[in-house]
């Protein structure tokens, strides 16, 4: 089961934890292990998000990185983890942040969540979580927020199975309604139900269609459609970009470039 789907509708979920004391424990398989970020992890972090289909590219990761941890790299040492393989292979990270401005006694800040593609149903991603939490509370935080979206849905799931609840439904209820049809998660149950139609974007859909006549699944996509309007995908040897116009529920691709 692929963990990202990107042809659903896009909406901003928030889920908070309220009790750090109280954290569901789970252990790592057997042959692998936590580690904390260290000089240089920059590359290993970029290489897993990529891999979990975050980043289209090298460059986009390290700007992702740059924008939300350059000013903290120290820091990471005490609140980015990694887990390693037998062999020393970083394969899974998350990370212990804060928020900029804490909202009410929320202090915590989980940061990108995310396992390599090959090692995914592993049962990597609950231990990983568990030790995030461990160590957001051994950082003094008493509750955390996680901000994530409906295209990550199944890690939703996740997290509300390790004692996350929705927070500020009301603010994206739309998201709120197509995680329930998907999960139907007990912690949703109050949640009005969607018609599967009105969970999918079109222009998404449609640019989905259009590469998969183009490229052998599996592939890493991304559209863009605010402030640009461009398809990208790479496909394990080049990026391809497409620019688009969509207008009467209708894709048209204007343009590719490619950049190996």
């Amino acid at each position: 089961m692929d963990n990202i789907n990107r042809k659903l509708k896009y909406v901003d979920l928030y889920l908070i934890h309220n009790d750090l004391d109280n954290i569901i424990d789970y252990k790592l398989p057997d042959g692998y292990k936590f580690v904390y970020f260290n000089d240089g992890d920059e590359k290993n972090w970029v290489e897993i998000e990529m891999s979990a289909g975050e980043f289209l590219s090298f460059d986009e990761g390290m700007e992702a990185f740059t924008h939300y941890y350059g000013e903290h790299y120290e820091e990471l040492k005490k609140m980015c983890i990694f887990i390693e393989n037998e062999n020393g292979y970083k394969v899974a990270t998350s990370t212990a942040f804060y928020l900029d401005i804490p909202e009410n006694d929320i202090t915590g800040n989980v940061h990108w969540v995310s396992v390599k593609k090959e090692y995914q149903g592993k049962h990597l991603s609950k231990p990983l979580i568990s030790e995030t939490l461990k160590q957001m509370r051994r950082l003094g935080h008493r509750k955390t927020l996680l901000h994530t979206q409906t295209h990550t849905w199944l890690a939703i799931k996740v997290y509300m199975d390790m004692g996350f609840e929705p927070y500020k439904m009301k603010d994206n209820y739309l998201g709120w309604k197509i995680i329930k049809k998907l999960t139907n998660h007990k912690k949703l149950q109050n949640v009005e139900d969607i018609d599967e139609t009105d969970m999918y974007n079109p222009l998404y859909m449609q640019a989905y269609d259009f590469l998969k006549q183009h490229f052998q699944e599996p592939f890493i996509y991304k559209v863009w459609d605010e402030k640009d309007s461009i398809i990208g995908i790479n496909d394990g040897k080049c990026i391809h970009t497409y620019t688009y116009k969509f207008y009467n529920n209708k894709l048209e691709i204007l343009d590719e470039k490619s950049i190996i």
